[in-house]
């Protein structure tokens, strides 16, 4: 009966038996490996953490490692990353060289250009052609950006002559009573003013598809070698002005209202056919950005002038832009003089007539086109170091992120 007992409990005895060896063998196992070190690993084990007769054993989060004991211990160096990213180079716009003194010639000084009106103590000061023979340097800017009033500006202050590319100024009449034609490739000036308009076609070409134009988008900023002063005014100003060119010759409030209204049908101004307000705009925010843009990647020597600014602190950027010319000595008489004039309009095209757009004469469409243009004029800026575009001191401009916030009352 035992015996059948056995038989039929035989695994459970077998499972007991093995079960209390392997308990016995742990208790032998512990006792040989000294009760006094305790051992407590916690998650992160040092060398010296735990200890074998020949092996160091190192443990970290989700990583063991076993290393002989003469192995030197394990260190990890930090490497930062950041230090092998290189930062893209500024290329920095370098100051014109310095020029010499202009000629004192009366055949080389003009006659016929009234500065300062009849202020007898301010007509002492002439203006003069350049004695030594140098290269042309532009005046450049979008149309209606101030770039005439600019340039007088400078011939009071510096007293020597600003010649334009465009025609008009070619008979020079001098002190000394004589008359010729002054050449545009006379090298006698200290700036050659000009709107870049070669770009204007790019923009018309390019809109028709026509790439064998963008050839010829650096052409006149290669002429003058990247020498000059790009002059930059608020695109929504400097856009109003060219209008009222377009229509009259004159940046002065000549267009008449129809040249503002919104619509599909081209104006209609006697028998004369004007392209549409959007139309306008579309061509000549695209032609404004592209002639900023180009100016500023290809200048390498001169300057970058804000056409506001300028009109806010004339003396302090009149000083600046000397320099940027390597004119360092102004004559301070000479200074006061253009300061005192400029602000009785002298030296600005008079007024025509009334301004004849409507207090917001743009939509939101052209509002936001507009915005677009300046972001891509203001990281050009930023990519040569250049200061951005003072844009709180811009009519009809609001921030690209409240678009669709602005009221039109507040402009």
């Amino acid at each position: 009966m035992r015996l059948g007992l056995l038989r039929r409990n035989f695994h459970y005895f077998s499972t007991v038996a093995i079960i209390s060896c392997c308990y016995v063998l742990l208790l032998r196992t512990s006792t040989k490996s000294g009760g006094d070190d305790d051992i407590h690993p916690g998650p992160h084990l040092s060398f010296s953490d735990v200890k074998t007769n020949e092996l160091i054993i190192v443990e970290r989060p989700g990583d063991i490692q076993v290393l002989p004991q003469s192995a030197p211990p394990v260190t990890e160096e930090y490497v930062d990353k950041s230090e092998l990213i290189v930062a893209p180079r500024i290329k920095k716009i370098a100051k014109l060289p310095r020029i010499g003194p202009p000629s004192m010639d009366p055949n080389k000084t003009l006659n016929w250009l009234d500065l300062w009106s009849n202020d007898t103590f301010c007509n002492q000061f002439t203006v003069h052609l350049l004695e030594e023979n140098l290269l042309p340097r532009a005046l450049v800017s979008f149309p209606g950006s101030g770039n005439t009033w600019l340039r007088m500006l400078l011939m009071g202050v510096t007293g020597l002559y600003v010649d334009t590319i465009y025609p008009g100024d070619e008979f020079f009449i001098s002190k000394a009573g004589s008359s010729y034609e002054l050449k545009k490739d006379c090298n006698c000036s200290l700036l050659q003013k000009t709107h870049d308009l070669s770009l204007f076609s790019v923009v018309y070409n390019m809109a028709m598809a026509n790439k064998s134009s963008e050839k010829r988008l650096n052409q006149e900023v290669e002429h003058f070698r990247g020498d000059g002063i790009l002059v930059i005014r608020n695109p929504f100003k400097a856009i109003l002005s060219y209008r009222n060119f377009a229509f009259g010759g004159n940046m002065a409030g000549l267009a008449p209202v129809e040249a503002f209204k919104q619509g599909i049908e081209p104006v209609k101004i006697g028998n004369r056919k004007i392209s549409t307000w959007d139309q306008f705009i579309s061509r000549s925010v695209a032609s404004w950005e592209m002639l900023a843009t180009v100016w500023i990647r290809e200048l390498k020597r001169g300057g970058v002038v804000y056409y506001e600014k300028l009109r806010r602190d004339t003396g302090p950027q009149l000083l600046r832009m000397a320099e940027m010319l390597g004119i360092p000595d102004v004559n301070k008489d000479r200074l006061d003089c253009v300061l005192r004039h400029n602000q009785d309009n002298s030296f600005k095209r008079s007024e025509s007539g009334p301004k004849n757009y409507p207090k917001n004469p743009f939509t939101e469409s052209q509002h936001l086109l507009i915005l677009k243009s300046i972001q891509s004029v203001q990281l050009a800026l930023k990519e040569r170091g250049l200061d951005p575009l003072p844009v709180e001191l811009y009519d009809f401009y609001t921030p690209m992120y409240q678009y669709g916030h602005w009221n039109i009352s507040s402009l």
